[in-house]
């Protein structure tokens, strides 16, 4: 009977034991090993989210970096090191923590470690709680769709810089990311360029034009890529496509001739600059492609500011016309 009586004992001394575990991880996802959750709040771990995950999807994500990084390192610090040298303790917990932080940082998150904490128990009333931190104001948040406003300058290569001079352009266009899983969105942007006439093309249109300029209008469509980066206030990406221009050339012929200016007071005899001849021609649409490349830095919680840079090429009938448009601009 005694017997009986100490076997019996045993169960609610053993609940009674199991209950700080069992409260520690009341708020986390059903995981096969609770020690992925004590393993990560062991090194006084904190995890910063990029992209907007749920507290859900941070627990699993968690959970799967803590197993991959205890084979990793074969270290894992829910486990008591009995008798293991302090220095080799030590060296496997650095590795332990590089991996959790390279699996995690993969994922989409900004690691951070404080001193690790000592072991107690906790109490049984309060469960574990993730330590969050606000995102930055000026951290990238995912917004399906943006505009964008763009100037900056263009400069002319290849035998188009024969006949045009670099010039200005301006622009403004949308950008579509369908889902934040992706780093891949849709791009339009129209702009308008102007560039002077050189001498060369002047002479094309008979000569005896004496100045004169070129307006380039028309649109792209580009996918965009987001290259990864560890930053969160700034990005890198790639864009190319193709699009429709035209070019309209307007050029003038001004001479001087001999006569008199008169005001109400008085004539006087001399030579005067007069317009005598004024030319407008306006192409038909032509295809083209563009590739280029960018650097976008968050300055709020909506707006951003771009850099970038590509080389265009406009197909025509007699050749082809070739530019390189240098942007700064504005997205929100």
């Amino acid at each position: 009977m005694m017997t009986k009586v100490l076997r019996a004992s045993r169960i609610p001394i053993l609940l009674a034991a199991s209950m700080p575990a069992v409260a520690q991880y009341v708020a986390t996802p059903p995981p096969s090993d609770s020690s992925a959750a004590s393993g990560a709040h062991a090194d006084d771990l904190h995890i910063i989210s990029k992209n907007g995950q749920t507290q859900e999807q941070q627990w699993t994500d968690r959970y799967e970096c803590h197993k991959w990084a205890k084979t990793q390192s074969g270290f894992d610090p829910t486990q008591q090191s009995a008798g293991a040298p302090s220095n080799e303790t030590a060296s496997r917990r650095d590795g332990y923590r590089r991996a959790m932080t390279a699996c995690l940082e993969g994922r989409g998150y900004t690691v951070r470690y404080g001193a690790p904490v000592q072991a107690a128990v906790p109490r049984p009333t309060e469960p574990t709680r993730i330590r969050q931190y606000p995102t930055a104001v000026s951290e990238f948040k995912y917004h399906p769709l943006a505009v964008q406003i763009f100037g900056g300058y263009t400069v002319t290569a290849g035998t188009t810089n024969q006949y045009l001079e670099d010039g200005p352009n301006i622009g403004f266009g949308f950008t579509w990311f369908p889902t934040s899983a992706l780093p891949i969105g849709l791009r339009i942007d129209g702009s308008y360029s102007r560039f002077r006439a050189k001498d060369a093309l002047r002479d094309l249109y008979g000569g005896g034009f004496t100045s004169g300029h070129q307006d380039l209008y028309g649109g792209d469509a580009d996918l965009q890529l987001d290259l990864a980066h560890r930053s969160s206030r700034a990005k890198m990406y790639l864009f190319g496509g193709a699009g429709w221009y035209r070019e309209q050339t307007n050029l003038r012929q001004v001479s001087f001739q001999y006569g008199e200016f008169c005001d109400p007071y008085f004539c006087e005899p001399g030579y005067f600059p007069v317009l005598s001849a004024v030319q407008r021609t306006t192409s038909p649409w032509h295809s083209s492609w563009n590739a280029g490349i960018g650097l976008e830095v968050s300055s709020d919680d909506r707006a951003s500011f771009f850099i970038e840079a590509r080389y265009q090429r406009i197909s025509q009938y007699n050749g082809k016309m070739q530019f390189v448009p240098i942007r700064f601009g504005l997205r929100f």
